[in-house]
């Protein structure tokens, strides 16, 4: 004898409850999930970024493993007989652009990077102000075009008669190039935490601590004691239709 119609209704409507609550629960878990997902895919393409970026930064901040850095003399006359390219006007870095690392505090997902917040800021500072220095260098090296050919020529020649004007001119020059190299790129022996030299190991290994331990969040634990009272709801669900039909 099948059942009257205000039962029927009733057990569907309440076949539908439990169904609809195990799925809407299940649906929001699959959701957290690929959130959580989607944020661990997109810290990572970050991270792709900031090591292409240190990769080359590395060439400056005399980053190979065992590189001792700019270790230089105090004394003014050992310093001009070891560098003596650096009263040469004509010495040119072609530089280069950071924007990942310029610009990662305004990433969505800076809140996930505190760990690596302070060093990567620390060497975006470093290397920015290195910069600052080679393009005042170059402005100044070029700002008197005689000056320079004419200087430029007796370097080339050898010749060490120069006037007043050319002398404290190479002068200049061979303090920038000291100050770019000693101070502010720097070596093993620099007590500057802010050289380049030290900026980038800090930075590079704080990168690596964060890689070795990044990974998708994890869904929280209590997560599990929604997930059995589901599972309860559509096994319920499923039962109760099973003996609808009188299959049980």
């Amino acid at each position: 004898m099948l059942p009257d119609i205000p039962t029927s209704v009733a057990f569907w409507a309440g076949i539908a409850t439990l169904g609809s609550a195990a799925g809407a629960w299940f649906t929001f878990v699959a959701t957290a999930y690929n959130s959580r997902r989607n944020t661990y895919e997109g810290i990572r393409n970050l991270l792709v970024g900031l090591n292409v970026e240190l990769e080359f930064i590395k060439e400056w901040a005399s980053g190979d493993e065992g590189d001792p850095g700019y270790v230089l003399s105090t004394d003014p006359a050992e310093l001009v007989k070891a560098k003596p390219e650096w009263f040469n006007p004509s010495r040119y870095i072609f530089t280069f652009e950071t924007p990942t690392l310029q610009r990662f505090t305004l990433s969505p997902y800076i809140r996930h990077l505190t760990s690596v917040m302070q060093p990567l800021v620390r060497l975006n500072y470093s290397f920015r102000r290195l910069l600052d220095l080679h393009a005042d260098y170059r402005a100044f090296a070029t700002s008197n075009p005689a000056l320079y050919a004419s200087v430029f020529k007796k370097i080339k020649e050898n010749k060490n008669a120069l006037s007043m004007e050319e002398h404290d001119y190479l002068n200049v020059v061979f303090d920038m190039n000291l100050r770019m190299h000693r101070d502010l790129i720097g070596g093993e022996k620099s007590t500057d935490q802010l050289c380049l030299y030290r900026a980038y190991r800090s930075a590079k290994e704080s990168l690596e601590q964060f890689e070795a331990k990044l990974g998708p969040d994890p869904l929280p634990s209590w997560f599990w004691i929604l997930h059995i009272f589901a599972a309860c709801l559509a096994v319920d669900g499923v039962w109760q239709v099973l003996r609808w039909f009188s299959l049980l």
